[in-house]
């Protein structure tokens, strides 16, 4: 083998055809994992018009879903959808970053985030959906799955793995209610490549492989909607923990860019794709600046 013939990395081939082009005017919306949020960011820092996770990061299908059906019905919350623990008014619907001492606040600011992003979902050009883990945790109290359990014990709650049909189920409702307000929407769906459960590793296994099943399954069959390979590339050509950050478990920043470049480079045209270059360069051109100011 010659020199220039060394590979020192395995490149995941993504079906561009699958991904009409979009320029700067196109509209992103968001849901999901804290990686669904570095994404969207760097789309807004780019100028986008974007939106994202009306609830707060969320992880599994059933809250993904309740999330778009809530903002595809107008659905709006009230005082007796929260809840009173540690001094903090909570939703079993939402992040941690909704809770509040205050219960009318509360529920005002959760309103006012469904209702933004409801309004931008009417006019979105991709819609971006997320999903990290199958493994749920069910309030035992109503037996439903919850978003977050907001550091209650954990004897409140009890485990599931949701199953192919179940994750299949909830995301092929999240894609009908999206195409229902807007039907030229394109669905991209990406797994989050964040390893929830070190410990357990072929727990976190089998919570991908489930998701996966059903992300397929649903774009193979269902309309508008493609794959992009965001847990491929970190798991395959990303093959090396110098691109986590020191808990072994998130994408550093580093890998996030990368991933995120190949992102853009996928789904943008060639004006737009020069547009993000020059953006990110005067964004770290001004980071630079005021780290050695």
């Amino acid at each position: 083998m010659k020199f220039g013939e060394i590979k020192l990395q395995t490149k995941v081939n993504i079906q561009t055809n699958d991904f009409p082009e979009f320029g700067l005017d196109s509209v992103f919306c968001g849901i999901g994992s804290c990686f669904s949020e570095n994404l969207i960011n760097l789309l807004h820092d780019c100028e986008f018009d974007t939106a994202q996770n009306p609830t707060g990061i969320i992880y599994n299908a059933y809250s993904i879903m309740q999330a778009i059906e809530r903002c595809a019905h107008d659905r709006y919350y009230n005082e007796s959808d929260f809840f009173k623990y540690a001094d903090l008014y909570h939703s079993w619907e939402h992040h941690g970053n909704f809770s509040h001492k205050d219960l009318d606040t509360a529920v005002s600011f959760a309103n006012n985030s469904l209702k933004e992003f409801a309004e931008k979902l009417k006019k979105a050009d991709i819609f971006i959906i997320t999903p990290s883990s199958s493994v749920t945790y069910v309030y035992k109290e109503t037996d439903c799955i919850v978003a977050n359990c907001h550091k209650l014990p954990n004897n409140y709650f009890k485990t599931r793995v949701l199953t192919v049909n179940e994750n299949t189920e909830y995301l092929q409702h999240a894609v009908n209610l999206v195409h229902k307000v807007n039907e030229k929407c394109k669905i991209i769906f990406t797994l989050s490549p964040v390893r929830h459960y070190p410990g357990d590793l072929t727990l976190n296994g089998r919570s991908k492989a489930n998701l996966l099943a059903a992300i397929h399954e649903i774009c193979t069959t269902a309309a508008n909607c493609c794959y992009f390979p965001s847990y491929e590339i970190m798991n395959d050509e990303l093959r090396d923990y110098r691109f986590y950050n020191p808990d072994l478990l998130h994408p550093n920043e580093l890998a996030i860019k990368y991933i995120c470049s190949r992102f853009t480079e996928t789904v943008l045209d060639k004006t737009t794709i020069r547009h993000v270059e020059k953006a990110l360069n005067a964004i770290n051109f001004k980071r630079h600046r005021r780290m050695n100011s």
